[in-house]
């Protein structure tokens, strides 16, 4: 359009050449030439129905797991969307954790955009605050095998919403679920029950939904089967990477792994010298906890039971056995893993992810913890030969067993009591038996080995 335009204008320039000077014939021309630019800007900036009869693309929101500020604030984003025809958003959350929903629930409600919901695939739900925007939006749709159900709170932490008129449709679900089947009978407020959401977008196609039609697919005969195909762009989107990255801890069975482990990693650093890869990683997965804990209803209970058993394990690990204390500890954690959220059904930790930790734990410190802080002081320069004799300082006192420091590394240790060795004692190695030192007072010849 815009090259249309540059060419009636020299045709102008050429039709006037006669009646005015060559100077302001470059003037005009340069001033054409410069400005047609612009006018194809602004011809590019004209609505795309002015310019096209393609439909404008079909974008997807998928978020899953619980929903926080963070997410619910990317779903008000993708909602306020200019450049969509229609708002799909995939559903598979358990409910809101922490935030408040009512921007979302008007954006949903104000936006310009049609904005239809889809809870899938089979097995996906839409708990609390997210059945309700199922009420809120143009369109809901669900697949078989998806639940639907526990509308109240709108989020877990005990926050409630108004409910919208209308609302007694789900009367049932306010303390209970539904699962969607495709005979039904479903909620009225499910509208299209699809397998897919390509179906359930194409099912769309022809809905007049706030006076805009959709143009979402069409059907086709291929060696005489019918087939339904997408007739517009879809677009799937996504929250940035650190959202997803911190929205890892976001279920409570994540949340309880990644406390355990930073926990397990932060003991392991403390019996090994200095701080490396497992100091990093611990760190990062206390981070994730962290946030977890910060939103999600958390039970503080289940947490400190957690801390007390991993506590126990540590101490049966620095007594180089495995007793009762362990066994303790495995209950404590057990409890700590099942009962860590207090928004239950909602936010029921998976148990299988539950024992898997507690699992995983124990063989941690029954063999790789053990075998590690071993293997990495029995190198050819800090190996057997090179500790016995070497001289060090008791940091606790010995019952038979304390800690002792050696070459600037924390190890377990073992003494006589009539020793009588305390807290800031120098020591000698006499013995390495596996990754407990066998001490004494250092002899008299001796003295402070360089």
């Amino acid at each position: 359009m815009a090259a249309g335009r540059c060419r009636g204008s020299d045709y102008a320039v050429g039709s006037i050449l006669p009646t005015i000077g060559a100077s302001m014939v470059r003037r005009l021309a340069l001033l054409v030439f410069f400005a047609a630019p612009f006018v194809g800007l602004l011809a590019d900036a004209a609505p795309s129905g002015a310019q096209t009869d393609t439909p404008g693309p079909v974008v997807v929101a998928d978020v899953r797991g619980p929903l926080d500020q963070r997410a619910l604030d990317f779903l008000v984003d993708t909602v306020r969307t200019g450049d969509a025809q229609i708002v799909v958003i995939k559903i598979d959350n358990p409910g809101i954790a922490s935030g408040d929903p009512s921007e979302l629930f008007a954006a949903v409600e104000s936006s310009l955009v049609p904005v239809v919901a889809w809870v899938g695939p089979a097995g996906a739900e839409a708990y609390g605050g997210v059945a309700e925007l199922l009420l809120r939006v143009d369109v809901a749709g669900a697949a078989p095998g998806s639940k639907v159900g526990y509308l109240t709170p709108t989020v877990a932490g005990g926050e409630s919403i108004d409910v919208i008129a209308g609302a007694d449709l789900a009367l049932p679900l306010f303390d209970d679920e539904v699962t969607i089947t495709q005979e039904g009978p479903n909620p009225d407020f499910i509208e299209i029950v699809s397998p897919t959401i390509g179906q359930f977008i194409v099912a769309l196609d022809g809905a007049l939904v706030r006076g805009v039609e959709v143009e979402a697919g069409e059907t086709v005969t291929e060696d005489g089967v019918e087939v339904v195909t997408s007739s517009v762009n879809i677009r799937f989107v996504k929250p940035d990477l650190f959202t997803r990255f911190l929205r890892l801890s976001i279920r409570p069975e994540a949340t309880f792994f990644f406390l355990v482990a930073g926990l397990a990693l932060a003991a392991f650093e403390f019996y090994a010298a200095g701080a490396g890869v497992a100091a990093a990683v611990g760190a990062v997965s206390l981070f994730l906890a962290g946030y977890g804990m910060a939103t999600l209803p958390i039970n503080w209970l289940a947490v400190a039971a957690t801390v007390v058993g991993l506590i126990l394990y540590t101490w049966d690990f620095q007594r180089n056995e495995l007793g009762l204390r362990s066994i303790v500890g495995t209950g404590l954690l057990l409890y700590g893993g099942f009962a860590i959220t207090t928004a239950a059904p909602q936010f029921s930790p998976r148990w299988w992810a539950v024992l898997l930790t507690v699992a995983g734990l124990a063989l941690f410190y029954l063999f790789a913890m053990t075998s590690v802080v071993r293997s990495r002081f029995s190198t050819p320069t800090i190996g057997r030969e090179y500790l016995v004799g070497r001289v060090g300082v008791a940091e606790t006192g010995f019952d038979p067993e304390g800690v002792v420091t050696v070459d600037g590394a924390r190890w377990r240790a073992r003494s006589h009591r009539a020793a009588g060795l305390g807290p800031g004692d120098d020591i000698e190695v006499i013995e390495v038996k596996g990754i407990v030192l066998e001490v004494g007072p250092p002899a008299p010849k001796s003295g402070v080995r360089d």
